[in-house]
């Protein structure tokens, strides 16, 4: 079983990787490791050092198998419209292949949705790949438009 938490700075290189090695399953990069992971680097610490990012990862052994972004959209205000002050984009979503089908990514969901309900996140977004939009109806996510929505 896995451990479900809030990603730290500790797990920043780890994250990397993880990054990295996503991007190479669908493509090659022009970019080598080295400028690649100064980049992801500094844009991670930004990020969990912000509040408007969080990370939750599923560790495994005690090494990352698995992790899901989520980024606070900031609302502009509205006079007489609700008081919830964000909702949530649901991104960068990856678990390493030997750790697939397992049920990871839902847990590491409901622990998301449980955050964000307790924050007062209005509602989760997410823009899925074609290969990715079972899981998320599986999760309570419903089609509209362009991306899939979550309302509660």
């Amino acid at each position: 079983m896995a451990l479900v938490r809030l990603a730290a700075l500790d797990d920043v290189g780890e994250l990397v990787q993880m990054r990295w090695d996503f991007s190479e399953e669908e493509a090659s990069s022009s970019v080598g490791f080295e400028e690649f992971h100064r980049i992801c680097s500094e844009f991670l610490v930004k990020a969990l050092e912000s509040g408007d990012w969080y990370i939750w990862i599923a560790e495994v052994e005690n090494k990352i198998v698995s992790h899901m972004y989520l980024q606070l959209i900031h609302k502009v205000p509205r006079p007489g419209k609700s008081p919830d002050p964000y909702f949530g984009y649901v991104t960068n979503v990856y678990t390493r292949p030997a750790f697939r089908s397992q049920g990871i990514g839902t847990e590491i969901h409901t622990a998301m949705e449980k955050w964000s309900k307790e924050n007062k996140v209005e509602f989760l977004i997410v823009w899925p790949s074609s290969n990715s939009t079972q899981f998320y109806s599986r999760n309570g996510f419903s089609l509209c438009e362009e991306a899939m929505e979550k309302h509660w």
